[in-house]
């Protein structure tokens, strides 16, 4: 897995903490982080791995100890950002690296958000040194005091592996859930941006015209009783679906479209009243999986994805990406990555578990049009 993050957490007494740039002085050699100067060569893999620190300031009373600031650093090959996050103190920048001899620079590149000042005047400040000594890993940050406001000083980190979700069963996607129904968005760690990388229009091309979704057969008919359609199931029984016309939260409404031999599942056309889209219905157990768009199934029938690319209330855009998997009994949900940078206006598989993806991204004001694919057997 290429795809990795080291992240260190600091917990210190903030008094004193919005003047964090003022304090944080950094020396000539270590101001050195020019892109000419940043290491071509590939990462090494030793680096790559999650890594923690807790801090408690010696003089802290009982009932302030939530008092301090987590700092975060995620490395992934050559990516790295760096996060701040406490009391009265959130920022965000991204880095680039230098490689040495058992020693990683990190240097500021540039802020990618901030609710308080960043401690960095300049691009190319030095951000942290990440040493390995005998098998163990130390930090010294110009911007990241001990508990005793002290910069520069030298900190055990304790390192863990980065994968902790197990190996995935059989060929199938890790069925893990980054976003999920109960919590829509997730958070800055489910972000779509952070699994896509850039691939260029005549690749994407390629692989659209390759891609050839499951074809619903509209002549496998269903019988209609004045209750609505009857869905047989394989044990015999059958589920009526009812059209229901209220505007209330229980009005649904349903249009038969046809049937997914490969899958042995119903496909409606489906109205509530919020919401509308393509409801999947297995014979297996009747139950309904609801799509906002058309699913998109990988070549071997294993997972699918629908996408939606929404319009919130305060005109907020929503680019979501929800990942299925498929089993003999059911269509069950698995995680999903949103983001509100990425707007998906074409996908298709490229295999079984890599996406293409066609979508929009606003630069200037105005949208752009990119092309990315997504490794799902990256995403961890």
């Amino acid at each position: 897995m290429n795809k990795k993050f080291i992240f260190i957490t600091l917990c210190v007494l903030l008094s004193g903490c919005m003047d964090i740039g003022k304090r944080a002085s950094v020396s000539a050699t270590q101001s050195s982080g020019s892109e000419s100067q940043q290491s071509e060569h590939a990462l090494s893999q030793h680096w790559i791995g999650r890594y923690s620190l807790y801090v408690k300031p010696e003089a802290i009373m009982d009932d302030a100890s939530n008092i301090g600031v987590g700092y975060g650093f995620e490395i992934r090959d050559s990516i790295v950002s760096f996060v701040a996050d406490g009391f009265q103190t959130y920022f965000e920048c991204e880095c680039s690296l230098q490689e040495g001899q058992d020693q990683l620079i990190l240097f500021y590149k540039k802020t990618t958000e901030c609710a308080t000042p960043v401690p960095f005047q300049n691009v190319g400040d030095t951000v942290a040194f990440i040493t390995c000594e005998q098998g163990k890993y130390y930090m010294q940050s110009p911007v990241v005091p001990d508990a005793e406001w002290a910069y520069n000083k030298k900190f055990l980190l304790e390192k863990t592996s980065l994968d902790t979700s197990g190996e995935p069963d059989d060929d199938s996607i890790p069925k893990i859930t980054y976003w999920h129904e109960n919590f829509e968005y997730g958070n800055e760690d489910d972000c779509l941006d952070r699994w896509v990388s850039a691939i260029d229009e005549a690749e994407f091309s390629a692989a659209l015209t390759n891609y050839k979704n499951m074809q619903i057969d509209s002549t496998v008919q269903l019988s209609v009783t004045k209750e609505g359609y009857v869905v047989p199931l394989e044990n015999g029984n059958s589920r009526i679906l009812f059209d229901n016309y209220e505007q209330s939260d229980g009005r649904c409404i349903y249009q038969y479209k046809g049937y997914l031999a490969q899958i042995n599942c119903y496909v409606f056309e489906y109205e509530g009243f919020e919401w509308e889209g393509l409801a999947y219905i297995p014979e297996a157990d009747g139950k309904e999986c609801l799509f906002q768009t058309e699913a998109l199934f990988s070549p071997d029938h294993k997972n699918c994805y629908c996408i939606d690319a929404t319009t919130e209330s305060g005109d907020e855009r929503i680019g979501v990406i929800k990942v299925f998997q498929i089993s003999p009994v059911r269509i069950e949900f698995m995680f999903g990555l949103w983001s509100d940078k990425i707007f998906p206006q074409t996908v298709c598989w490229q295999d079984n578990t890599t996406l293409y993806m066609k979508a929009l991204r606003e630069e200037d004001g105005a949208d752009q049009t990119h092309y990315y694919k997504i490794s799902l057997d990256q995403v961890r």
